[in-house]
């Protein structure tokens, strides 16, 4: 794996464990810089997504454009987007926060689902980037699902199962924050009684935020007079996989993890993960470390929850990790 040198991570003291890590982290975060430009971007299948734009005035096609992926149940206006967003606008870099079919400004443009396999979005939105960002490097974040769905891209490319991009050698860098390399591993963990409350809340605010088109289809509405399921195996058997072309959940996480192709991944590559993670297994990252190809580096903190790295100034120390690898 490659040499790099993170800032040194000194977790808050009063946030211990991989719970209040999680919750700290989501915390609104200030979006005074931002000003952004939609895109509306056609993918597969008739959706959309939509990309959230914003360009610093002195950006020029040289220099550097940014992708940001969120994570399940997020948008361009999770915390997190919105501090990775400021960050990098205030160093010069023009920045693209994504909207996931079916997500944010997206959610009206759609008649299907965001799942950890459409890495095919992720491109697509790589392809209009690079139109519009000159001969420039291009660099690239996900978060959570938006991770899974950046290392699925690229290592698909790599491997050869999606065609190589004419950009793709001007994709000079990209970070993975808490990837769920392994859905069934991840999805297994979550059926934990003493992780219930997260399956709660994010079938509640997945089931909340289903676009109109797809709880105008007759599969979700059927599955809509059952009871709501319990876990998120169970919407993922019932809702995701059904609706998304899968035979079941097994049959989508096989399908969709990024860990079947992670090693073919030729671009640079940050990981980060907490060994606290409540929601994705720390062994997912470690257990076989022959996963992880020379061109990434992989970094598994001994705190952190699952995005969350709050520091002893009760920021987010990812930030810092992830600007230092891009200028690296």
């Amino acid at each position: 794996m490659s040499q790099f040198e993170p800032p040194r991570f000194e977790p808050h003291p009063f946030l211990r464990g991989g719970h209040l890590q999680t919750i700290a982290a989501t915390r609104d975060a200030s979006n005074d810089r931002l000003r952004p430009v939609q895109h509306v971007i056609p993918v597969s299948e008739g959706d959309s997504i939509v990309l959230h734009e914003d360009c610093p005035a002195d950006w020029t096609p040289q220099k550097p454009s940014v992708l940001l992926v969120h994570g399940l149940s997020g948008c361009h206006a999770a915390p997190y987007m919105v501090r990775l967003a400021s960050r990098f606008l205030a160093t010069g870099r023009r920045v693209f926060r994504m909207d996931m079919r079916g997500c944010g400004a997206a959610r009206p443009l759609s008649c299907n689902l965001a799942h950890a396999g459409r890495s095919d979005d992720v491109i697509r939105a790589l392809d209009v980037i690079a139109e519009k960002s000159g001969e420039g490097p291009i660099l690239a974040t996900g978060v959570s699902l938006g991770a899974g769905q950046l290392l699925r891209a690229v290592g698909r490319i790599g491997k050869g199962d999606s065609s190589r991009p004419t950009w793709f050698g001007r994709l000079s860098s990209i970070a993975a924050i808490a990837p769920p390399l392994d859905l069934k591993r991840c999805s297994i963990n979550m059926q934990r009684l003493m992780l219930r409350p997260y399956n709660y809340y994010f079938i509640r605010a997945l089931l909340a935020s289903v676009p109109p088109g797809v709880r105008q289809r007759a599969e979700f509405q059927r599955q809509m007079k059952k009871r709501s399921p319990r876990t998120l195996w169970e919407l993922d058997d019932r809702i995701t996989a059904p609706l998304s072309g899968f035979d079941g959940a097994s049959d989508y996480y096989e399908q969709a993890s990024a860990c079947r192709v992670v090693n073919f991944n030729p671009v640079p590559t940050l990981v980060v993960a907490a060994a606290d993670d409540p929601i994705v297994p720390a062994g997912c990252f470690t257990d076989d470390l022959g996963l992880w190809p020379q061109s990434t580096h992989l970094i598994v903190t001994p705190t952190g929850g699952h995005m969350g790295f709050v520091d002893r100034r009760r920021r987010c120390w990812i930030d810092d990790a992830v600007d230092a690898w891009f200028s690296s």
